[in-house]
């Protein structure tokens, strides 16, 4: 498997000799689809403690759908999300923050050390309140002490690149979103905007302008920026086909219930929707969102990562003793 980080792996002492001589064999859930190591097993439980334990997992998602839906474990695929969001004390005027750009270009949006990681963008039209649930068990906060549900945007970086079973050639993309979102294709002065929408709205079918080339061999960096104004309700599904020949009749179309009964939890589709599904249509699958390069790995993949940050054990610590090497497995 084609390795998706450039940052050297930090290993301990404790992880190549003592824990490597004296312990156990790998246990089947350290390894993924593609046979790769959990790499997190290169870590210090106090480095991990100190990078992952503020990291929110599938955060927009029913964890009914990630269960359901998240298949194989990938260390390597997924978003990786930057979160910011408009302090309350700052909100005198509420118009000026419904633009996307308001998050990015106003010195008093704050950025949060927060990461999020998602799988894939498969959020339906629902009710957002629960926030954003840590790995360590707490909710995301803002300055004010209140759990961050409304007024905050999120910057993923990802990679797209086809699977083993996908047709090679030209796709377009769309997102079903409440509120606004960009996605911008390419990296750098190389970089184009594809989605525009970055307003306010109900639930809207935003596409893209022409088309995306994707193969097997190579992938295109992608980078996707979204908002949520005020609560409640929050969409952002991002679909894709192949290259069509007329622009979709949905295009541009919005309205809460359009797509979803956002009423139902979780939410079910409407015709408008299953129309989608009938010209071809897709959510995008999880295989196909490989992580930017300069990302280690998702740690929301790893269940070595989920276990330390859960017991909080060697914090402040890379000391190998018998119990951690144990708990290691190598």
């Amino acid at each position: 498997m084609t390795q998706y980080y450039r940052l050297p792996f930090l290993i301990s002492l404790c992880a190549l000799t003592a824990c490597k001589e004296g312990g156990t064999a790998a246990s089947n859930h350290d390894t993924d689809v593609n046979g790769e190591r959990d790499p997190a097993l290169r870590l210090s439980r106090a480095q991990i403690l100190e990078d992952y334990s503020g990291v929110s997992c599938e955060s927009l998602r029913h964890i009914v759908d990630y269960l359901d839906q998240i298949g194989n474990t990938d260390y390597f695929r997924g978003l990786s999300g930057e979160l910011r969001y408009q302090p309350l004390a700052c909100r005198s005027g509420e118009g000026a923050w419904n633009q996307l750009d308001k998050f990015y270009t106003n010195n008093q949006a704050v950025k949060l050390p927060n990461k999020v990681f998602l799988t894939k963008l498969d959020v339906p039209t629902r009710n957002f309140s629960l926030g954003f649930p840590k790995l360590d068990g707490s909710l995301i906060k803002t300055s004010e002490g209140t759990d961050l549900v409304e007024y905050f945007s999120l910057k993923f970086r990802t990679e797209l690149k086809l699977g083993a079973e996908d047709e090679e050639g030209d796709y377009e993309f769309a997102f079903l979103a409440d509120d606004g979102v960009r996605m911008e294709v390419g990296e750098g002065l190389s970089a184009v905007t594809y989605i525009d929408s970055p307003g306010i709205h109900a639930t809207k079918m935003v596409c893209g302008t022409g088309f995306v080339n994707l193969n097997r061999s190579t992938s295109v960096p992608a980078t996707i920026k979204y908002f949520q104004g005020p609560r409640t309700e929050i969409a952002l599904t991002f679909l894709w086909r192949k290259k069509g020949s007329d622009r979709d009749s949905l295009c541009g179309q919005a309205g809460q219930s359009l797509f979803f009964n956002y009423r139902n939890n979780p939410s079910t589709p409407q015709p408008a929707y299953n129309a989608l599904l009938a010209r071809g249509w897709s959510v995008v699958p999880a295989h196909v969102f490989r992580l930017p390069r300069d990302e280690y790995m998702n740690p929301c993949e790893s269940d070595y990562i989920r276990d330390v940050i859960t017991n909080n054990e060697g914090s402040g610590s890379g000391t190998c003793t018998a119990t951690s090497c144990d708990d290691i497995g190598l």
